[in-house]
């Protein structure tokens, strides 16, 4: 499962924080054990040192005098007595010469209760513990550093996300966002080189666009001229070749203002239904072959009723490439066009391939062929995935064809 980068820090920091909470409870766990251990052994050494006078034969005159030395004092509250003999946990008991000590905790202090024939006194430490304090005071200022520094790197990486959504941007075409950061790290340096690159490719495009389109625009004037030029020829055959020679060339400048569109992803495509007949016979008509030999060069086998989503323009720019690198590179100069289902197959006889298809799909691949593929494949697969469908090639070996067949998404397409 896929789990965003500030998800991972605060996964960490809880874990630290349990640890964090962990190791202050073994501390405070072992303060408080420490705190009676101390309390046992300054016991130990008043009973022991009594039990030592008792065998020399030599009894204290005040018992209580004797146990002050110690840090002990007497308990007069008689209600304080009772709760603590009532509640008290007792932590160990010793006997000696009749007389019981029982070390009691209760209510975080400490007593040891003397027990014998005539009398009995509960006494009560007056040795300070080992005061929590300073350790209540460390475990609250490392909390305050943990959370501090959970926030503050929270605050750090927050411009990941923003930077994220202006990538997003960018890759969708749009090439006028801004992501230059102010802040002094990591992210903000990957922000502002981005921002450097971002106007560097819009530099870039916008020059190869304006170098296009001024080529382009300058190419129609003389093609214009030409037009009219030739109108004026009263030689009907050569007339009419130079009529179709410079409308071939107006067709050729669309279909590059087209596919500069295309590529720079700057075109908005219209999606529409048409009947692929009518869009077959677009291409064919893109492809200005002569018209005797047109019924020769292109056999269609098309359903009248097969209805695409499509822009038209598009798809028939595709279809057409297809059929031209299809006619240039057949052995009889002829292309076979049919549906199946929910393909358009285009299909012509010829030699293998020396390469892998894929490579024909990438820009100016040729294949080391005087004719080439060009950029033919390239502009068809672009718009063919523009149209969220699919291009398939494979080549029967049996009877030398070439089969391409673009797989029409339903209701996409």
């Amino acid at each position: 499962m896929k789990q965003s980068l500030s998800t991972k820090i605060t996964i960490i920091f809880v874990f630290s924080l349990i640890l964090l909470g962990m190791f202050f409870t073994l501390l405070f766990k072992y303060q408080e054990e420490s705190n009676i251990e101390n309390m046992k052994r300054s016991q130990f050494q008043s009973i022991n040192y009594l039990f030592t006078l008792y065998r020399n034969n030599y009894t204290p005159r005040n018992i209580e005098e004797y146990f002050h030395t110690f840090g002990l004092k007497k308990v007069d509250n008689p209600t304080l007595r009772k709760a603590v003999m009532a509640q008290g946990t007792v932590l160990f008991q010793k006997t000696i010469n009749f007389n019981r000590f029982s070390s009691i905790k209760y209510n975080e202090k400490f007593y040891l209760m003397v027990d014998n024939i005539t009398t009995s006194v509960l006494l009560e430490s007056t040795l300070k513990n080992r005061n929590n304090k300073q350790l209540w005071i460390g475990f609250a200022l490392a909390l305050i550093v943990f959370i501090s520094m959970y926030i503050s790197i929270l605050r750090s990486i927050s411009p990941l996300k923003e930077l994220q959504e202006k990538i997003r941007e960018f890759a969708s075409g749009n090439m006028e966002i801004d992501c230059k950061s102010d802040q002094d790290d990591e992210i903000a340096e990957v922000a502002n080189e981005f921002d450097r690159a971002v106007k560097k490719i819009s530099a870039l495009m916008n020059s190869r666009q304006l170098f296009l389109r001024t080529i382009m625009h300058e190419l129609k004037t003389p093609i214009g001229k030409g037009r009219i030029v030739s109108e004026m020829l009263e030689d009907e055959k050569a007339k009419n070749r130079l009529i179709t020679i410079f409308e071939r060339l107006d067709i050729l400048i669309r279909e590059f203002s087209k596919i500069e569109q295309l590529v720079s992803k700057s075109y908005t495509p219209n999606f529409k239904e048409y009947n692929l007949v009518n869009i077959m016979e677009h291409s064919i008509d893109l492809l200005m072959l002569e018209s005797d030999k047109r019924n020769d060069a292109v056999i269609v086998d098309i359903d009248s009723e097969f209805i695409v989503r499509a822009d038209f323009e598009l798809m028939a720019l595709a279809i057409k490439n297809l059929m031209d690198n299809a006619i240039k590179h057949s052995n009889n100069n002829c292309v076979e066009v049919r549906n199946e289902g929910n393909s358009i197959i285009i299909e012509n006889s010829g030699e293998k391939l020396p390469m892998d298809i894929r490579e024909y799909f990438k820009p100016f691949v040729s294949g080391n062929l005087k004719k080439g593929l060009g950029l033919g494949l390239y502009i068809v697969n672009n718009i063919v995935q523009l149209h969220d469908s699919s291009l398939e090639y494979k080549y029967l070996e049996e009877k030398k064809i070439h089969q391409f067949k673009i797989l029409i998404q339903k209701k996409s397409i």
